[in-house]
């Protein structure tokens, strides 16, 4: 197997569209910088922020001739970054991230020469590990194997968005729909999953910033799954299995709305991790400690 770090010419963009991250997109470049492999390129989009997030850039990263930046000064929205960056890719493979979480120290170099071991893969994505405001570990989710069948896919979004790498062409050739914000992954693996090879890696090499959820944006992200339900659904779930995951939908929205009211959402966002053993949870607190010891 070729090893990634043999190419000359760079094999792989890092594509990081931010809007008002500055108390963490230091942190996210800073995982970058310290990747493992070290010849990547970087699409860096400022999509119309209105804090400090651009002032917050350091010339480590305004310097770095492996870095293309652009400052929008018009917010356009994820789904619009997203397709910009695979338009804009010039390498073999584009990786995802976003600008609140971090990379482990060798995620590039792992997806990436998974991708080149495998020629027949369009994407993979990987376990993650979630962790606080403060930056203490949570626990961590997507460590079982990706189930192929189109009732689980429908049940459950494919793939974990933020850590997916994968081939440029794929990118370019299966855009996000701007019809289905907040919702746009679970779409486009509804739509693309019968024609395209989706696998993981069944470790954590993504740290996920998992806070006070939002939950105007839940709301917004349940009723464009209902829509999801309602254009995919028909064709591999029964009437039955439709009307109840339509119905899942409404009934996670109010909980969120309830328990938003006295600011515990975050109690069942918490319920998508599970646990992990003291020693791996010492293990990525120290990748955690290591990342965010940055000079600012």
């Amino acid at each position: 197997m070729n090893s990634a770090k043999e190419y000359t010419p760079s094999p792989i963009t890092i594509g990081l569209p931010f809007y008002n991250n500055e108390k963490t997109l230091h942190y996210t470049l800073s995982s970058i910088l310290k990747q493992s492999f070290s010849n990547w390129k970087l699409i860096l989009i400022n999509d119309g922020s209105t804090d400090r997030s651009h002032e917050s850039l350091s010339p480590d990263i305004l310097n770095d001739p492996r870095v293309t930046y652009i400052h929008d000064k018009t917010n356009r929205g994820l789904v619009y970054r997203l397709n910009q960056i695979a338009d804009l890719c010039d390498t073999p493979f584009l990786a995802r991230m976003d600008a609140d979480d971090m990379i482990v120290p060798d995620r590039i170099e792992i997806q990436l020469q998974y991708l080149l071991a495998h020629p027949d893969v369009d994407l993979v994505d990987s376990a993650l590990c979630s962790i606080d405001e403060n930056n203490q570990v949570l626990g961590i989710r997507g460590m079982e194997p990706i189930r192929y069948s189109p009732v689980d896919i429908m049940l459950k979004s494919m793939l974990n968005h933020a850590t997916i790498a994968g081939k440029t062409s794929w990118f370019k050739a299966n855009r996000y729909d701007p019809t289905f914000v907040r919702a746009e992954d679970y779409e486009l693996w509804c739509r693309t999953f019968s024609f395209s090879n989706f696998r993981r890696i069944e470790q954590p090499l993504y740290i996920v910033r998992e806070g006070k959820v939002n939950v105007k944006n839940y709301v917004r992200t349940m009723q464009t799954c209902r829509k999801v339900f309602r254009l995919y659904g028909p064709q591999y779930l029964s009437a039955e299995q439709l009307r109840k995951e339509i119905f899942k939908t409404y009934i996670k929205s109010f909980l969120y709305q309830t328990l938003g009211l006295f600011g515990f959402q975050d109690i069942l966002s918490k319920q998508r991790n599970r646990s992990l053993p003291a020693h791996e949870s010492q293990k990525m607190q120290l990748i955690v400690s290591n990342i965010t010891t940055v000079n600012r």
